[in-house]
């Protein structure tokens, strides 16, 4: 698969990595929130767009409010949204606890779907896939 390719169908986790890892800055001082615009059949509508950058000694807001915007710029259906930890520990935090919730209550209230708001990691981190996936967290 080829992260920037346009109309790429999104099938896992693992796809919807690769596509935020490749917008990704080799060096990761900041966490970098991202949101990838699907179509309601999960086929990539533009690159993943930049939404907020923290500071090298903080992290980065998750503002649901752009992320929605920038969704319907993009003509989304659905979304994944995903961040950097630059710790290279993608082990989620109360507060991507916290977001993920608001994510999918906004994204319910304004129609669109969240499928899935990804921690990234580093690329060894997380037994071999350096990302977290918080719709498989929170569905056990």
């Amino acid at each position: 698969m080829k992260p920037n390719e346009s109309f790429v169908r999104i099938e896992s986790a693992a796809d919807a990595a690769a596509v935020f890892r490749s917008a990704l800055p080799r060096e990761q001082k900041e966490e970098r929130v991202f949101v990838l615009p699907l179509d309601g059949n999960g086929k990539v509508l533009a690159k993943p767009i930049l939404v907020s950058v923290g500071s090298e000694d903080g992290t980065a807001a998750i503002d649901v409010g752009a992320i929605f915007r920038e969704a319907f710029k993009a003509g989304a259906e659905e979304i994944i949204v995903a961040h950097n930890h630059p710790s290279g520990n993608p082990t989620p935090s109360k507060a991507d606890y916290d977001a993920t919730v608001r994510l999918n209550d906004g994204a319910n209230l304004v129609g669109l779907e969240l499928v899935d708001h990804l921690i990234l990691g580093a690329e060894a981190s997380a037994d071999g896939t350096g990302f977290v996936s918080m719709a498989e967290i929170m569905a056990e």
